[in-house]
This record gives C-alpha cells, structure tokens and sequence, in this order.
C-alpha cells in the first residue's frame, strides 16, 4: 500500500487527516515530529515518527529519496520554509527518477499534497473560484498580505509536473474542536463572560462588513484524503480545490456568540488595525462554492450551520484551552 508522509502530523490538519488515512486500510502512514513527546504520540496511533522539523530537510528528504514514501502532504503553517521544502522534494523525487533511468526503468512520480487557503483571494467584488488565477492581472481580489507570497508558490508546484504529482488544497477559515483562528475573536467574549466583573465594552479586530467563507477541519479532513486518493493522474489539468462549506457574517457569528454567553457588553467593531492576520480573517468574501471540489475529489462538506451550533464549538474551544494550559503545567512542573 502507499506509503504517506505528513508534514504537521501532530497538528490541526494533519493529524486527524493521519488517522482518516489509516483508518482507510489503504495507507502507511509516517509523520514528521519535532520532540520525543509528539514522536511517541504518533507511535501511540499507530503512526510511524520521523523525528526531524521542517527547518531541516535533511531529517525527512533521504526517507523520501530512497523510495520508503510515495506521497507528501504539507499541513504546515511553515510559511518560511515553504519554499525549502518544495526544492527538496523536487530534488528527491528527481533523483529518484533519475536512478531509474540508469536501468532503463520508469517509476511513478513522488505525489505532493500541498495545504494553501482561501485567502489568496482577498476580497473579490465578483464571484470567484479555484479556476480563477490568483495573484495575476487577471484575479478579481488581491491576495491578503499574510498571504502575498503564496501566488508564487502554487505556481512554483504546479510548474514541477516533470518531477511530482501535485494537488493545492485550499481550505476556507478553520472552525472546529480547537478552531484556533476563530479563537482569535471569541477569547475576549470568553473571558469577559468568565469574569467576576464583566466588561461594558469589547473591543474586536474586524470590520464590521467581514464575510468569510468557513469550513468544518473534518470537511477539511475528508478534502485532504481525497486529494491523496487521487494524486497520481486522477485531478485533471488543473489540480487547484477551494474547500467551502459556507459563507458568515462575522457580525452575526460575535453577536451570536454574545447571545450563547450572556453578555450585556456593547461589542465595538474596530476595524484590522493595519495588522496583517486579522486583516486576512476580516476579508469579504465572494467564494461560496466549491464546485469543482465535488464534481472531481467527490467531496460534499457535512459540518455547517455554524451559527446555529455556536455554543458547541465555544465549549469545545474552551476545552482546547483548558487542555493546553494543564500540558503547561504538567511541563513546567516535571
């Protein structure tokens, strides 16, 4: 069976989208660990650990250059290395092409799952979707700045035909279980309703026009598996998959929010302030559909109805906090 190797294996994304792969019976799956604690996490999963860190491609490449691994799938937030990695799997998957060739033998491509977002759309007057080329004369919005570099990316894998086999995944704004990026917002609401004094006022980093698209992380997850799936030859010409379950209101998500909590407080909405993250949080979108992504990964996202299970997703965001602070504790006092 193939073997898959995730980069970001103890994260977000990568490793529910792990599990999923092995649940399949139709994958070994390795993932990248940085420490001994997330290696002997995967080991407990049944999950084969390669310690080493996306900083250093020398801890992963050789794996992948003598043949153990099939697919690659980037998870990662590592904007920084991006571009590293992608030249070393190129590298990898070359040499091994051209071992082969010396014995007048051809293999398969090394496959390269790639996890990019919705961001790279900005904040388009028109509708636009995955066949809309980004960062171009021809986009129809402007890539949010977190994100400017990303354009050049994507075209920098698409490009490696020759050497890999490639997908672009690109998921909407995150929610569920941890829903990190969304407790960028619902933190102040949390704490002020936990507080023995409550604020009058509360202060939010958005516009109060922001309208993103969202997706549940098992929509992302599902997306992900039927990417790897398909890799080898089975995406068409042109392997680029938005992932959107729905389009929010921001506004109405908060005030939702303020409702589930029992808030008085007046929520003021300030505006980005020049910051480039909630810059790219606060975009308005005009990305609802994900077509393509049904008609060629078969995908059909089944977690939405956000604003109606907002009080689940708070309470287990709230656990995905309280979780994280008794693992500090527990490290600190070990």
């Amino acid at each position: 069976m193939p073997n898959v190797l995730i980069l970001g294996a103890t994260g977000y994304i990568g490793f529910p989208l792990a599990q999923s792969l092995l649940r399949s019976g139709n994958y070994t799956v390795y993932g990248l660990a940085r420490n001994a604690a997330k290696a002997n996490h995967l080991t407990l999963h049944e999950i084969t650990p390669i310690r080493g860190d996306v900083s250093d491609i020398s801890t992963f490449s050789p794996l992948i250059a003598s043949a153990p691994i099939d697919i690659v799938v980037d998870t990662t937030n590592a904007y920084e290395h991006a571009s590293t990695i992608l030249n070393a799997l190129i590298a990898a998957s070359k040499s091994r092409i051209e071992s082969l060739a010396r014995e007048g033998t051809a293999g398969p491509k090394l496959g390269f799952v790639y996890t990019s977002g919705s961001w790279v759309h900005g904040s388009p007057k028109d509708p636009v979707s995955d066949l809309h080329p980004i960062g171009t004369s021809l986009s129809k919005g402007t890539p949010a700045k977190i994100v400017s570099w990303r354009p050049r990316h994507e075209q920098a894998i698409l490009a490696a035909p020759d050497v890999l086999d490639v997908a672009i995944v690109r998921p909407a704004e995150i929610y569920g279980c941890e829903s990190p990026l969304w407790g960028t917002y619902w933190s102040a609401l949390v704490a002020s309703a936990r507080s023995e004094s409550p604020a009058k006022s509360i202060k939010l980093p958005v516009g109060p026009t922001a309208r993103p698209p969202i997706v549940h992380v098992d929509d992302v997850v599902s997306g992900m598996h039927a990417a790897v799936d398909r890799v080898h030859g089975l995406l068409g010409s042109w392997p680029v998959f938005d992932l959107v379950g729905e389009t929010v209101q921001v506004r109405e998500v908060m005030e939702g929010i303020r409702a589930v909590l029992g808030l008085t407080a007046e929520l003021e909405y300030v505006g980005t302030q020049s910051n480039p993250f909630f810059e790219a949080m606060g975009l308005v979108s005009n990305s609802s559909e994900s077509g393509r992504a049904r008609i060629v990964l078969g995908w059909e996202p089944k977690r939405r109805a956000f604003l109606m299970k907002l009080a689940l997703y708070v309470a287990a965001w709230e656990a995905a906090q309280m979780r994280r602070d008794q693992s500090k504790t527990q490290g600190n006092s070990s």
